[in-house]
């Protein structure tokens, strides 16, 4: 539970603990801003004597309204002709009598010099200052109290005639402050003086909290409407109001005053941390944690135990979210875990008399009340999983020594899972989804480019978004490859990548280096995000998924709208090798997959799916004679024969279906027929069964099957010679008239 709000000596001691954690350049009631700060900071008005900031146009607010004002001629021009703000910051000339240091008042003289002259008739200037009219040298004085003037002060003010005259046409204001705001013109800045004590501190300490953190990007204008309405509230404290307090009297809402609301919310969070204090020394007692105290990212993630009511459960609980969070276990996974453990608590009011109260009764209680719960299989798992996890962990450390030792979970309490179907896409889907034309249609360059890794790699979404700006690397031939962290196994991994993928790469990191002095992400935030330090968010590219595929309006072979995952692209990767007869252990490779199981689950995945499309077909012998398909027990046998089948041969046009431990005496048999004809129209085919058949010859080679390597090189040189003839420039045809490349004026063509 939170602290009460400070009041009396606990308010002086936050104002104590703020004045000595602000440095100097946060200290001041008017906070200057650098332009070279990411957050505070940012590009400069296109106007050159102005030192302020870009607000709008590449101007600041100020020349915005002038360009504005003068019609909105091209801004480039405007800016190089357009006046400064400081005009009125000019500094004042000195009399003219060279030994004077006051300001020239009148007739380029200072007030005494002008009585003087004027007492002498007002004769020619020049002539009587040269002839040494001006007579004794007027008494030095201290220097002028405003920054900058180098003249005498005159009067009780401090300030010399001139920055005198001025203060005095404001209403005489309080000095150091009126000096302060003369300073300062022109400038970027927080001014805080109008604001109370202590919620100065509080406000100048927020600010330098969001510099510190290097997040979000807080400018003077996005707070200046905050700044002057915080005073009006009667209160001399931020934690004088509750957040809600606070929303409701400024009047902020989600659409409006959206940055306003949530830097004070900040503001108070930064105040609360600091008077709570932050670590696990102080957060780990409280039944609430929050993550920014515990160095986690996410200014209001956090962990709940108060809803779990028994206290030694509580206790056992967060002991163990700690030890989860301090080994490497995401906030995520955590969080399911303890809201798992809320849920099993809240179901047993009898664990309140301790931990000899939970037997192994009330668990199976518990896996029926699941079952009812949880349909899904996958769900009634995850929630057993979080139960048997900290059983087993207290039990492993000793943390609660008073639970029955036969108290667990046992393998045969998790449900039994079904194998799913495939979730890759199909073909019909991929082709839409991989067209340049379509891709382009992406709006936001770092998604459509996110998209094409997800489809070329097979990586998972969280993987592919936190891509480091180098992450590609070649090998000594200059092939490119991805170099990427898989987070669920915790080490580094490399995918070959095709170099058009390389290439887009290459821009993106160009345009990132551009963007950023130093970044960190190949894809970094668009928003919140000053200096690239952050990477895409995953959340932020799914919802622009959704929009990609409903603007290109992506349908299945059904005519029905395609919903397309992030993690359906890693199963199609994996889908596709498999079916492209890529070894197994190079998918496993591909994919970064610690076992083989893991892998193996899409070969059966992709070998039920063949099935089915094979089981589904009309298949036909040399005769146009319809097959009949094999049920029962024969089944099975047959669908072996044809899968054996598929790996002998390649034919373009459907299946051989002679085992594969007899030899053909007419292995391709079209391709070494007599009356046999093809022409150029028909290369792809001939080069895809080239590529087939020499790769047959290569995993025969490897099996050492002899008859089917010597059976598919004799299609190979077939092929080779076919390719070669329709390949061949020059004469493609016989006859110069009827050669269609002619018709055509395209001798290139062939």
């Amino acid at each position: 539970m939170s602290s009460p709000l400070p009041i009396g000596s606990e308010a002086v001691r936050l104002a104590t603990q703020l004045s000595a954690r602000l440095r100097p350049m946060f200290a001041e009631p008017v906070i200057l801003v650098d332009p070279s700060d990411p957050v505070i900071g940012g590009p400069q008005c296109v106007v050159a004597a102005c030192e302020r900031l870009a607000v709008l146009e590449g101007a600041c607010s100020a020349h915005h309204q002038r360009w504005i004002d003068d019609g909105r001629p091209e801004i480039q021009a405007w800016a190089a002709i357009a006046p400064a703000l400081r005009r009125w910051l000019q500094q004042p000339r000195k009399c003219a009598i060279t030994t004077c240091r006051r300001a020239r008042r009148e007739v380029n003289l200072c007030h005494s010099h002008a009585v003087r002259w004027n007492s002498r008739g007002r004769p020619e200037l020049e002539s009587w200052i040269g002839g040494g009219g001006g007579g004794a040298p007027l008494p030095a004085g201290k220097c002028c109290h405003f920054p900058g003037c180098e003249l005498d002060a005159e009067g009780d003010a401090g300030l010399c005639g001139h920055h005198r005259d001025r203060w005095c046409r404001a209403g005489r204001p309080p000095l150091d402050s009126w000096v302060l705001t003369c300073e300062t013109f022109g400038r970027d800045r927080f001014d805080l003086r109008p604001l109370p004590m202590p919620m100065r501190l509080e406000i100048a300490y927020a600010i330098q909290c969001r510099v510190d953190e290097r997040r979000t990007q807080t400018r003077p204008h996005q707070i200046r409407r905050l700044l002057r309405a915080l005073p009006g509230g009667g209160v001399n404290s931020l934690l004088d109001r509750s957040p809600e307090s606070w929303l409701g009297y400024l009047g902020f809402s989600s659409e409006r005053g959206y940055i306003e609301r949530r830097f004070l919310l900040d503001a108070i969070g930064y105040l609360r941390d600091l008077i709570e204090g932050v670590g696990w020394d102080a957060e780990y007692p409280r039944d609430v944690w929050l993550l920014r105290r515990l160095g986690y990212p996410g200014r209001d993630t956090c962990l709940r135990f108060v809803e779990i009511e028994p206290i030694w459960l509580r206790q056992l609980t967060k002991r163990w979210a700690r030890w989860r969070l301090s080994t490497g276990i995401s906030i995520g996974t955590v969080s399911a875990d303890v809201r798992a453990i809320t849920s099993f608590a809240q179901c047993f009011p009898v664990l309140q008399r301790g931990p000899e109260a939970l037997t192994r009764e009330i668990i199976e209680t518990y896996l029926a009340h699941l079952a009812a719960r949880f349909p899904n299989a996958k769900s009634r798992t995850s929630q057993i999983s979080s139960l048997a996890g900290l059983l087993r962990a207290a039990r492993q450390h000793g943390w609660e020594p008073r639970l029955q030792p036969r108290v667990d979970v046992f393998h045969e309490d998790y449900p039994r899972r079904m194998i799913g179907a495939p979730r890759g896409l199909s073909e019909a889907v991929m082709a839409q989804l991989e067209r340049e034309d379509v891709l382009a249609r992406f709006g936001d360059p770092r998604g459509r480019l996110l998209a094409r890794i997800l489809m070329s790699t097979g990586l998972r979404i969280g993987d592919a978004s936190s891509l480091l700006i180098d992450c590609i690397v070649r090998d000594g031939q200059g092939a490119p490859y991805l170099h990427y962290t898989n987070h669920k196994m915790a080490r580094e991994a490399f995918v070959p990548i095709n170099t058009e993928l390389a290439d887009a790469i290459t821009a993106q990191q160009q345009a990132v280096h551009e963007q950023f002095a130093e970044p960190d992400y190949l894809l970094p935030r668009p928003t919140r995000n000053p200096e690239g330090k952050l990477p895409f968010s995953a959340a932020t590219f799914r919802g622009e998924l959704r929009e990609w595929l409903s603007d290109c309006d992506i349908r299945d072979e059904h005519g029905r709208p395609v919903h397309v995952t992030p993690h359906q692209w890693r199963h199609t990767f994996a889908t596709r090798m498999i079916n492209n007869e890529v070894p197994q252990e190079t998918v496993r490779r591909l994919l970064d997959h610690s076992s083989h199981q893991m892998t193996a689950r899409y070969a059966r995945l992709a070998d039920k799916t063949i099935r089915e499309q094979w089981e589904r077909a009309r298949k036909v012998n040399i005769a146009g004679e319809q097959l009949s398909t094999e049920v029962g027990p024969l089944a099975e046998a047959v669908w072996m024969k044809n899968n054996l089948a598929r790996a002998k041969m390649a034919l373009p046009n459907g299946y051989c279906t002679l085992p594969l431990q007899q030899s053909c005496p007419y292995a391709n048999a079209c391709l070494t027929c007599p009356v046999f004809v093809t022409t150029a129209e028909f290369l792809p085919q001939h080069h895809r069964q080239l590529d087939q058949t020499r790769s047959l010859i290569e995993q025969a080679d490897r099996n050492g099957q002899q008859r089917v390597a010597e059976m598919n090189r004799t299609v190979e040189k077939n092929l080779l010679t076919i390719i070669d003839s329709l390949s061949a420039p020059g004469d493609c045809c016989g006859t110069e008239s009827s050669c269609g490349c002619v018709e055509r004026d395209d001798p290139d063509a062939c």
